[in-house]
């Protein structure tokens, strides 16, 4: 007689969205790969592997919990915006963990979160995982995927417990301005609902666009952000949690044990030291996103943000243009990984170098002509 293993009912019945899936066998060694998120320049050239291979004697090592350091180090990297508190920082492995840290705390069956669509599909799955239904603001393709946000203020309800708006959105790169998400989160204290803006990717855009600021003048948010793009350090998996103080005791209901390992630990304030390097990665991913978008003929591209690296593109023809561009060599991310977007459509992050890449785009092109 079998074993029946009774897992939650909201897994039981779960229908997983996401970009990370088993690919097989290695790619092509000529792929072009513009898929994943990163910053096509890779990281800070001071921090170098002779550093790195300091933090090899605390390998057997637990970490520094609770990553006071750390913490100092991201209030001091924010202290001409706004005065924060080690406190108000909660280190997390990676952006992805502090969403589910913050959906732990406040999600359960029979709750609701607000979501722009198409957005960070992983956030939704989890959403759903924790037992949460989804309301969706459709981003419109006849606007360019634009956000609206008229149309996502009228969706909030008080039966939703949590808005989500990742800003830079993933998959379409665009920007929510501070003016428009003041407006969001006033309407959404007055529901009672937090607002969880993730910048993933906001450090590709000037630290002056971060809602961190917003900070003092909101009790209802969290501010989710990552060193796995713009700073670097995917492959060491550290993100944090900033919020407001009347938050505090809520984020530490649901305490996280040595979140961050010790790797990252040490090197995180090394690269919050050495922001020169964003700037230089905006300058190229902006000449670059440019280049692209202007080769373009048959393909249309979303609203975007010119720094932010990924954007969505598509076409009006009934065709896989993820599949398309697979087969001349260019991996990116398919469009039905997201919801609210077809085969038609697809997220690209540019590269750093772009010959190669608009040599063959010109080939798609003229495929579809």
């Amino acid at each position: 007689m079998s074993m029946k293993y009774r897992i939650s009912r909201a897994l039981e019945q779960l229908q997983t969205q996401s970009y990370l899936k088993d690919e097989g066998e290695a790619l092509a060694a000529d792929i072009i790969d513009c898929s994943l998120g990163v910053n096509p320049c890779g990281l800070t050239p001071t921090l170098t592997e002779g550093l790195y291979l300091e933090t090899f004697k605390d390998i057997s090592k637990y970490p520094d919990h609770p990553y006071t350091a750390d913490r100092q180090k991201i209030c001091e990297y924010f202290s001409d915006l706004v005065t924060l508190s080690p406190a108000q920082i909660s280190m997390q492995t990676g952006s992805m963990s502090a969403l589910c840290t913050i959906n732990h705390i406040f999600l359960e069956e029979n709750t609701r979160v607000l979501v722009p669509e198409p957005c960070f599909s992983s956030y939704v799955t989890h959403a759903r995982a924790c037992g949460a239904a989804i309301d969706a603001v459709p981003l419109l393709e006849e606007e360019r995927f634009a956000f609206n946000a008229e149309r996502f203020i009228a969706a909030l309800h008080p039966s939703q417990r949590l808005a989500y708006l990742d800003n830079p959105n993933n998959p379409t790169g665009q920007f929510i301005e501070l003016t428009v998400l003041r407006r969001i989160l006033a309407a959404a204290g007055e529901k009672d609902i937090v607002v969880i803006v993730d910048e993933a990717y906001g450090d590709f855009l000037d630290k002056s666009c971060s809602a961190v600021s917003l900070l003092p003048e909101f009790d209802n948010l969290l501010v989710v952000r990552t060193f796995s793009k713009a700073f670097g350090l995917g492959g060491l998996r550290a993100g944090y949690i900033v919020m407001p103080e009347e938050m505090v005791p809520v984020i530490n209901t649901y305490p996280g044990e040595m979140n961050l390992n010790s790797v990252a630990s040490k090197l995180v304030p090394h690269v919050l030291a050495h922001p020169e390097f964003l700037t230089e990665s905006r300058n190229l991913i902006r000449a670059n996103k440019h280049k692209l978008i202007q080769a373009l003929r048959h393909i249309h591209v979303s609203a975007t943000a010119d720094e932010v690296p990924v954007a969505v593109y598509y076409t009006t023809e009934d065709i896989d243009l993820g599949g398309l561009f697979f087969k001349h060599g260019i991996r990116v991310e398919s469009g039905p990984d997201f919801a609210g977007l077809t085969k038609r459509h697809l997220r690209l992050r540019v590269p750093r170098h772009m010959t190669e890449l608009l040599q063959r785009l010109a080939l798609i092109e003229a495929e579809l002509n």
